[in-house]
């Protein structure tokens, strides 16, 4: 008995152990996989900043990248642009966003990968994002050429505009503004003599004629075309390009009423012909140094947002025929006119009125047009900041809410690189009569507006676009205070004298290392 109780006691003593041991060894078949606890949230991508396939700038410099729930970065191992590694890091104005940075070329197609578990949510690491990948390619450098157009440019170089003083106008024929020339300014020789010392190249004149114009022949007053003559000489006389054109007269070009009266559109157009016959005939002898420019910024008082959306084309027509008329009458005076260069614009003298199929250049035998553009955008940060909806930052350092959405540098670039490919490309110049941007009340807002002067002008010269800044004599910041320089004598403004000097470079250097890119770098903080 005591050997069968020894044994049996060994015996399960032995089963116990094995149990344990096979236990331990994750013997049973059901527990082979371990328990993965289920992500408390799920991490899905909303929005991201470049789509798929998108062609961008070649200055674009960030990725932004929402998901459905507040995110971190976990690890950038294998995040990568073209294999080679790039950063990620939670973007600081969105808690749901990342922001992955890099550097592009310009025309290269590119591949960006993100592995999963890169991204996860930041309230439970076990909910990652998934595998992202996006591909894209950078738009190709603008290919420089040799013509007439791109000699014009570097002959104009960078402009300085008159403003509001033979531009002044009353709104009525023969009678002349009440408070006289709005810049309250006589300008000199002086004038001129210092803006060529100053780098200027081109002088733009703005005059409006109707003012001083009267009876049926519409005859201009002699003494106010000697007045704008004795000035446009002062300024050739000091080595300056002109650019002598018909401003404020958009009174009686009333363009849309002409577009739907035959009777008013040829009445306007014989107007037309007589002024710039006298115009042209008072100018006909004087050297190449002087361009016309046919109208400023022709439109029906609603800046490109009337009737001219629904009238099925009619006012830009219109338009075509009014600027054909001039070049016609410019022509006709003979001299120096049958082959001066004439700039004419687009509705409201808008780059998107003349990239429209709807813009035609008027026939010209001596095949000498420019083609005449503004640009103010975003007008909000540019010409109103105090006004409501007013910006007071721009570009891509600019703080939320303070910028003007789709108004930034990518849009100044790709407006003047469609200006290029259909104009300049094809041997048609093209120029920038105006732009600018008021002086701002405080010192941040005004390191903005230097950023965007440099960066336009940079923009300008990168694609064969001369350009002239507004100016209007005005002191001090705020709306329309545009002020640089002394009206009368040529002095500086407003402490103006470094701004228009970099203006000047950035408008005119051909610098290779001055770039886009790194005025770009350089946007305030």
């Amino acid at each position: 008995m005591k050997r069968i109780k020894f044994f049996y006691a060994f015996g399960l003593l032995l089963a116990v152990g094995l149990v344990t041991i096979l236990s331990a060894c994750g013997g049973d078949d059901d527990n082979d996989d371990p328990v993965v606890p289920t992500p408390s949230v799920s991490v899905q991508l909303v929005s991201q900043s470049i789509a798929e396939g998108e062609e961008v700038e070649a200055s674009t410099t960030q990725l932004a990248l929402s998901y459905s729930t507040t995110v971190r970065v976990a690890t950038t191992n294998g995040i990568a642009l073209n294999g080679t590694a790039v950063n990620a890091v939670r973007n600081p104005q969105d808690a749901k966003g990342v922001l992955v940075t890099f550097e592009l070329q310009e025309g290269t197609d590119y591949t960006l990968t993100i592995p999963a578990g890169c991204i996860v949510a930041n309230a439970d690491p076990t909910a990652q994002a998934p595998a992202f990948t996006l591909s894209f390619k950078t738009k190709a450098k603008a290919q420089p050429v040799d013509n007439s157009a791109t000699g014009l440019a570097k002959r104009l170089g960078w402009g300085w505009n008159l403003g509001n003083h033979f531009d002044t106008s009353s709104g009525e024929d023969g009678k002349h503004p009440q408070w006289g020339y709005w810049d309250n300014a006589t300008p000199t020789q002086q004038l001129y003599t210092n803006l060529k010392k100053t780098g200027v190249s081109t002088v733009r004149i703005g005059v409006t004629w109707g003012n001083y114009q009267s009876g049926d022949d519409w005859t201009i007053e002699s003494a106010y075309m000697a007045e704008v003559k004795q000035n446009v000489e002062w300024a050739g006389q000091a080595g300056l390009n002109v650019i002598l054109n018909m401003h404020h007269d958009e009174y009686w070009l009333d363009v849309k009423t002409a577009a739907t009266n035959s009777i008013v559109n040829n009445t306007i157009k014989t107007r037309i012909s007589k002024t710039w016959t006298q115009i042209a005939e008072a100018f006909k002898d004087q050297g190449d140094y002087l361009f016309f420019e046919t109208f400023n910024e022709v439109q029906d008082g609603q800046w490109g947002w009337g009737a001219n959306r629904t009238d099925g084309g009619k006012q830009y027509k219109t338009l075509n025929e009014w600027n054909q008329t001039a070049v016609d009458a410019i022509r006709a005076t003979g001299g120096q006119n049958a082959t001066r260069w004439i700039g004419v614009p687009g509705y409201a003298s808008s780059p998107s009125f003349v990239l429209i199929d709807q813009f035609q250049l008027p026939t010209d035998a001596a095949n000498r047009l420019m083609v005449s553009v503004h640009f103010y955008d975003p007008n909000t940060f540019t010409l109103t900041p105090e006004s409501n909806g007013g910006k007071s930052e721009w570009g891509h350092t600019a703080a939320a809410g303070k910028f003007q959405a789709g108004s930034n540098e990518e849009h100044v670039v790709e407006t003047f690189q469609q200006l290029y490919a259909k104009f300049v490309a094809n041997n048609i110049p093209v120029y920038i009569g105006e732009y600018g941007c008021v002086m701002h009340k405080n010192s941040r807002s005004n390191l903005f507006r230097n950023y965007y002067l440099e960066y336009v002008c940079r923009a300008a010269h990168a694609y064969n676009l001369p350009l002239c800044i507004w100016d209007n004599n005005a002191q001090g910041g705020g709306d329309e205070h545009h002020g640089y320089i002394n009206h009368t004598d040529g002095s500086f403004l407003n402490n103006m004298s470094s701004i228009v000097a970099k203006m000047i470079n950035a408008a005119t250097s051909d610098d290779a290392d001055y770039t886009l890119e790194s005025i770009y770098d350089r946007a305030p903080k």
